[in-house]
Formats: structure tokens, sequence, C-alpha cells
């Protein structure tokens, strides 16, 4: 009986915490409900059809909810979908060229390399010269260079994207084996324009120089480009995606050497499935920064086919999101209709609570220090660099916007002012004209939000 005092202290402590927990629990569910009814009520959000959740990841319950189970076009914030399945499959680099020598049975040297693309978007990527070491590989081969045929045929836009987008750099073709992100660069300089890559030099129908905004017009199906017309203006740059259609002229005119098309059936069973070694390029969150920071929709289209080809040896969006659904993410309250990597079409559809519970995923298998990097910084970075900022200029807010004609959406972070994390989603749909009116009020209730928690 003397050590009978010890289960009841037991007890008493339980209770106290239990009772002490209890009134913090309830003022979150009190202040939840004020925001709930502020969002359902706002006669901005009610211009539009707009969705909010709001969970506390410590607990994974939800603070508040409007129309959170519907249905959305959830524009670029799909990139939140290919970050969590780049950061389930691939490691800490990007799996970049493969190749596949050919040795020579009497001198047992390599007569030729066989290589392929893996859907790297950052292979001579302006944006990532400093990671380049499959194409330094090549550069330094004396035998001939061969680029081997994929089975997969990836088309050049994804379902629903807007055929006469063609032109415009966002829309960059997607390809197994892209070059310089399948765009090219005009900077202007005085004397006229410097084109990278220059193999695209002669493919203007007069001297490319700079007085204005040109409207640069391409054929559709060739890398030909015309110039309407001219203003006068300050220098710029430009850039125009090109057809993926020139890739082994291409790649000879950078490494001044020659590199073929394979020729699959005259290689027969020399070529072997198992035999295809990986160089790897970048490190993922490098590209996964650039992705989200400044919402990039080619480097998005590629990371899927580059977890595809990791995950199932073949370049196949559709089998890559299915298996997303079906087991990484099978626990989303409602199931998404997940088409692209980047958002660009009107075909997807997601709910807020499911894009809040992807977030969930994130907060709970990634370390913290690592994932909030990845999300551009209210008031610093990227595409929230002009909105979100936080009191002493310090961010609050860290989330990925998105953005087409009649859509806006944010979903992310938020740090309250005691430092307490909470996750939100905000989608609003069918409104016309700007989002500024929106952003305005999402910004005022994450505000709200940060002061109240």
């Amino acid at each position: 009986m003397k050590n009978s005092w010890v289960p009841a202290f037991l007890l008493t402590g339980l209770c106290f915490l239990f009772f002490s927990c209890s009134p913090a629990r309830n003022g979150y569910r009190r202040v939840g409900r004020q925001i709930e009814k502020e969002v359902r009520t706002s006669p901005v959000f009610k211009r539009a059809f707009t969705g909010f959740t709001l969970l506390d990841p410590e607990t994974g319950r939800s603070l508040a909810d409007v129309n959170g189970d519907h249905f959305f076009t959830p524009a670029s914030t799909t990139k939140i979908l290919t970050m969590y399945t780049c950061l389930k499959v691939l490691g800490d680099s990007v799996p970049g060229l493969q190749k596949q020598p050919l040795l020579d049975s009497d001198t047992d040297t390599i007569s030729t390399l066989l290589i392929r693309g893996t859907g790297d978007p950052t292979f001579l990527h302006p944006f990532f010269q400093a990671w380049q070491a499959p194409f330094e590989y090549l550069k330094k081969q004396s035998a001939p260079i061969e680029i081997y045929p994929r089975r997969e045929l990836v088309k050049r836009f994804g379902p629903g994207w807007a055929w006469d987008d063609y032109e415009y750099p966002f829309q960059a073709e997607r390809g197994i084996f892209p070059l310089y992100g399948n765009t090219l660069q005009l900077v202007f300089e005085e004397n006229g324009a410097i084109i990278h890559p220059s193999y695209f030099e002669n493919r203007f129908d007069g001297p490319v120089i700079f007085e204005g905004e040109l409207a640069f017009r391409r054929s559709e199906f060739q890398n030909k480009w015309s110039l309407p017309f001219q203003m006068k203006g300050e220098p710029d740059e430009k850039w125009l995606p090109y057809r993926q259609t020139e890739l082994a002229p291409l790649l000879s005119d950078t490494l001044r050497k020659t590199v073929e098309e394979a020729d699959a059936l005259s290689l027969g069973d020399n070529v072997l499935p198992q035999r295809w070694q990986v160089m790897y390029s970048t490190p993922l969150d490098t590209v996964l920064r650039r992705m989200m920071h400044q919402s990039d929709n080619f480097i998005a289209e590629q990371m899927l086919l580059v977890c595809a080809g990791q995950k199932f040896k073949s370049l196949q969006q559709d089998t890559l999101m299915k298996w997303v659904l079906d087991s990484a993410l099978a626990d989303l309250p409602q199931r998404p209709r997940w088409v692209d990597g980047s958002g660009l079409s009107r075909y997807n559809l997601i709910s807020p609570q499911d894009l809040s519970t992807v977030l969930l995923h994130l907060w709970r298998e990634q370390p913290h220090e690592t994932l909030l990097p990845l999300f551009p910084a209210g008031g610093k970075d990227g595409t929230l660099a002009g909105w979100y900022a936080g009191k002493d200029n310090k961010p609050y807010v860290f989330a990925k916007s998105g953005s087409m004609s009649g859509v806006t959406c944010l979903s992310g972070y938020v740090r309250t002012r005691h430092g307490k994390m909470l996750i939100f989603t905000f989608m609003t749909n069918h409104f016309v004209g700007s989002s500024r009116e929106w952003k305005q009020e999402m910004q005022r209730v994450l505000e709200r939000i940060g002061e109240s928690y």
C-alpha cells in the first residue's frame, strides 16, 4: 500500500494535462469558426465560387472549411502534387542522361556510345549551367554518339492545353530528351540580338534588331519565325519555345561533333535494358525551387516524366499519376482528376481538402527546414514577392499560387504570431477580370489567421 500514491499521482497529472489542453483546443475551434464565417460571408468571395480549408498539422483536424469538398480548377497549385511525387520517388539528384557503350569485339574499345533521354529538364538549361555533368561527359567522348529511341510516345502538349499557346514560353513542348528547356533565348544588344543556341540564328525572316515590343510569330510545326512589327523601346530579352524535331542536329551543333539517330532494329540484341547506366545531373531541391518559386510549367511536366521513368522504367505520366493517387495519396478525401504536372490544363479538378491533405503529408514526411524553402515566401520569393508580406519584413506565408483566366488559388503554410504553423488552401473559380480583389481578400484573411492563433 505504501506505493499506492504513484498511480494516483500519474492520474492527477494526466487529468491536469487534459483539462489544460482543452481550452486551447476549444479556442482554436472557436477562432476557426469565426474565420470560416468571415470567408463564407465575404462580399468579395461571394462574387465567385470559393473554397477554403484550414488545418492544424499537429492533429490533422480541420479548423475551418468552406466548400472544402467541392472540386475546383487548381491552375499551378497542381505543382504541389508534382512536388510531392518528386520527393516520394526521386533521390537527392535528378536522373539525367542514360548511356550504354557498345564495345568492339576485336579491340574491346567503345565502338558507339548510345544515349537516351530520361526527360531531365535541366540538360543544357540556361538556369542550371552549374550542373551539366552529362553534357561534359559527352564533350569528352571520342567514340561516335547515337541517340537511341525510346518506345514511349510523349505528346508535345498535355491533355486540355490550349493549342494556340504554342508560341509562348509558358507552354514549351514536352519531350523525352529536352535541350535548353526546349526554348531559345534572344538577348538584345545595340547591334542586334544574340541567339542562344546559335543553331537557330538563321531561322528568322529578317535581322533581329530590338526596337521595342517584338511580336514574334512561329510556324506551328516548323522552327521558323517572322517579325510582324517593331516599336521603339528599351533593350530586353525574349524567350521563344521551339519544336523538338531537330534533336540530333541541335546536339551535334552544340557538341561540335556528329550525333546521329540510332537504328534500333539494326542494333537488335546488342542493346540490353539492364545495361543502361544513369548519369545524374541537378540536385532535386534546386530543380523543385525553380519549379515552385517561378511556377515553371516546363520543369513540372518534365519532372513527372522523370519520376515515371524512375518508378516504372517508362516515361508515361498517366501510369505514374494513377499510382500516386492509388497508393501514396490514397487517403485524399475526394479523388481528384489529375492530368498534367503543371496545372496548364483545365481538365484538372481537385478540392481544397485534397490539397490541404497533400500539404499535411509533406509536413509529416519531410524535414520542415528543407520543405518550407521549396515554397515561395510571402513578400520575398517568386510569384509571392509582391503579396502576403509579413510585419517587419518577416515572411509568415509559404505557399504555391495558381492563376489563369477566372482562377486564383493559394495553398500552403501560414505561421502565426505565436510560432504555430497551420495549413491552408484558398481556391476561387468563375470570376471575370483581374484577380487582385480576391488576392487582397485572401491576404486579409491570412493576416487575421496569423494574428488570431
